[in-house]
């Protein structure tokens, strides 16, 4: 076959070049001719043969590169030692422990027993580190124990606790530790939420959807279901899927009782006795919701709707905590309603705070009073509040595992602080829950079929 002007036999298909199909082609040519006599070539051979040898000394250039660009990517030689891992152990309900070690780096002082909340702090370094420029840079943590941040309480106290007389710590956290079981702070008890909802009966703890809910004090089931504030149909019952639990024990010979409302699911029945800390259902935002919490309210005397107090001053506190409760009155001595009233820790840490509205709402029997804020640090709180246009700012100590009171009225230049530290410094006997009289029927709403 004759040859066409590319160079190659006419009907064949001239081949696309590339560095691999070439050096390919090479290779098994220059195999041929080590064991075959090399036959005479025209001129035309001979420049081909030469441009075949460029090529081949190209690529040998090439991989030359390529492999001096290899040791590029081994990796760099150590130059400081690497720090060992730090081992932390952390318990869902208490501050951390980090490793010491033996660097001069000391512990923050604290000027009281409880660290006050805070978001980042670690504490105050008491010395400097002095690092020699010879060593590498290590890092030391030292022993501070972390303050705990507003999403972290300390474990509750256990019940019955009562370090003052006027005191009824007696029920446990519905929720665990390991969860949270602290009121929200703009819906407490009493609260409107800005006006735009009824009056708070209870406290809201703003726990995941499926957190087991647990019975705050032993006694028997009253109710299980739907339907415990009254309404029909069942299923549009603002409670939701809710749990009253009357307690075998009482205040001032009166029946407690406390509710668990909005779950997702309750594994009590009717009649069913139950302890402190054993679960009866689960978080969930039936009802009334706009997302999953527990509703938790005390009732006092009656299960009614109309019976209810707060529950902020019936919650163990978390050990080393207090509680505040007082009063904002106007000249005539009578409460000043849905006052925003503000409090700060020594470290400058803002709590709000509202007074209670004026409808379905009760003051506790001892205290009377119109505003509760629970879950404070122990330490010197300052407050502050606007009555009829006239300021009223002071300070007032808060106590570990204890109410402090204050009374504040408007045309008064001082407020009456009752703190009590005399007959709260941790001397006096725990009192004991008063016994209440034998189970009967109360009026409950007839309870739903057994779940």
């Amino acid at each position: 076959m004759k040859k066409n002007s590319e160079g190659t036999r006419s009907g064949q298909k001239a081949e696309v070049w590339s560095p691999m199909a070439h050096t390919i082609g090479h290779s098994r040519k220059f195999g041929r001719q080590l064991h075959c006599r090399l036959p005479r070539r025209s001129s035309t051979a001979a420049r081909t043969g030469f441009r075949d040898l460029l090529t081949i000394f190209s690529l040998f250039i090439v991989s030359l590169f390529i492999s001096g660009c290899g040791s590029a990517g081994q990796p760099l030689p150590t130059l400081a030692p690497t720090l060992g891992p730090i081992s932390v152990t952390a318990l869902p309900t208490s501050p951390f422990n980090l490793p010491t070690s033996n660097s001069n780096l000391q512990p923050a002082t604290f000027n009281t027993a409880t660290p006050f909340p805070t978001t980042d702090f670690l504490g105050e370094q008491s010395t400097a580190i002095n690092i020699k420029a010879t060593e590498p840079l290590r890092f030391n943590f030292g022993t501070q124990t972390p303050a705990p941040t507003l999403n972290w309480r300390p474990p509750p106290y256990p019940v019955p606790v009562s370090i003052r007389q006027e005191d009824h710590f007696w029920f446990a956290r519905p929720i665990a530790s390991n969860a949270v079981n602290w009121p929200h702070p703009l819906y407490r008890y009493g609260s409107t939420y800005f006006g735009n909802m009824h009056a708070h009966t209870g406290v809201d703890l703003d726990s995941p959807l499926g957190t087991p809910v647990l019975a705050a004090g032993s006694g028997v089931v009253v109710w299980t279901g739907y339907g415990l504030f009254g309404t029909r149909p069942v299923e549009d019952d603002p409670y939701g899927l809710a749990v009253a639990v009357k307690h075998d024990f009482g205040y001032n010979n009166q029946t407690l009782y406390t509710i668990y409302a909005h779950m997702s699911k309750i594994n009590v029945w009717i009649n069913q006795p139950v302890t402190m800390g054993e679960q009866i259902g689960e978080v969930g935002s039936t009802g009334f919701s706009s997302g999953p919490h527990l509703h938790f309210e005390v009732r006092i005397g009656e299960n009614k709707f109309l019976k209810t107090y707060n529950p902020e001053l019936w919650l163990a506190p978390p050990t080393g905590w207090g509680v505040l409760a007082g009063r904002a009155l106007d000249k005539n001595g009578n409460y000043v309603p849905e006052l925003a009233i503000d409090i700060y820790d020594s470290a400058g840490r803002y709590y709000p705070i509202w007074t209670y509205a004026t409808k379905s709402i009760n003051a506790d029997p001892i205290y009377q009073e119109n505003f509760v804020i629970s879950d404070l640090p122990a330490g010197t709180y300052r407050y502050s509040m606007n009555i009829a246009g006239e300021a009223h700012v002071g300070t007032v100590e808060i106590l570990a595992g204890q109410t402090s009171f204050l009374v504040v009225q408007e045309t008064v230049a001082e407020a009456v602080a009752f703190a009590n530290p005399a007959a709260t410094n941790g001397r006096a006997p725990t009192l004991t829950p008063t016994p209440s009289s034998t189970r009967a029927p109360t009026g409950t709403p007839t309870p739903t079929a057994k779940p």
